[in-house]
């Protein structure tokens, strides 16, 4: 059973008071191979939306992968959605595998394209188990975006194979 490491909440932050109205959240399985997993939905909201977009995505760049499916999937950039329209072997589909349906070099041309955006929208990282992106983090400046990056402060695990709490 895959378990989750990561979310990320997406959405527009009060301009007094912070925080996040999140109209979207990004969850990372992990087990085998990682997964981010898109549910386009607002909690405050009455009405369901459409379902979830899985993609599994490349290792060296998990995070900015979840950054590139905000730029199509919620911001919906007109001109980064026909790139990945031209890029991706099947973009209709809810399933995208990143070594698999795009080229590496139009991968890098979608990346670049994503950090020029000019968007009013906050990103909340919240990572389980501590530095969960490591060094990815600092793509992070190259993006036009509020965001906040919460790890764990303090963290009580118990342990089955110690039968005992660490």
């Amino acid at each position: 059973m895959a378990t989750l490491t990561a979310q990320i909440l997406v959405g527009g932050s009060h301009p007094n008071q912070g925080g996040i109205n999140p109209s979207h959240y990004l969850f990372l399985s992990e087990n085998s191979r990682p997964a981010w997993m898109l549910m386009p939905e607002n909690i405050f909201s009455e009405e369901k939306e459409e379902n979830k977009i899985v993609w599994i995505p490349t290792l060296e760049n998990i995070l900015e992968d979840a950054l590139l499916m905000i730029g199509i999937y919620v911001l919906k950039d007109e001109e980064l959605c026909k790139l990945a329209e031209e890029y991706f072997d099947d973009f209709e589909t809810d399933h995208i595998e990143l070594y698999e349906d795009i080229s590496e070099e139009n991968r890098n041309k979608l990346y670049k394209k994503c950090r020029e955006l000019e968007q009013n929208y906050k990103i909340v990282i919240t990572s389980f188990d501590g530095d969960r992106f490591g060094n990815q983090l600092k793509v992070l400046e190259e993006y036009d975006i509020d965001v906040s990056v919460c790890t764990p402060k303090y963290t009580r695990h118990y342990s089955q194979w110690q039968d005992k709490v660490r």
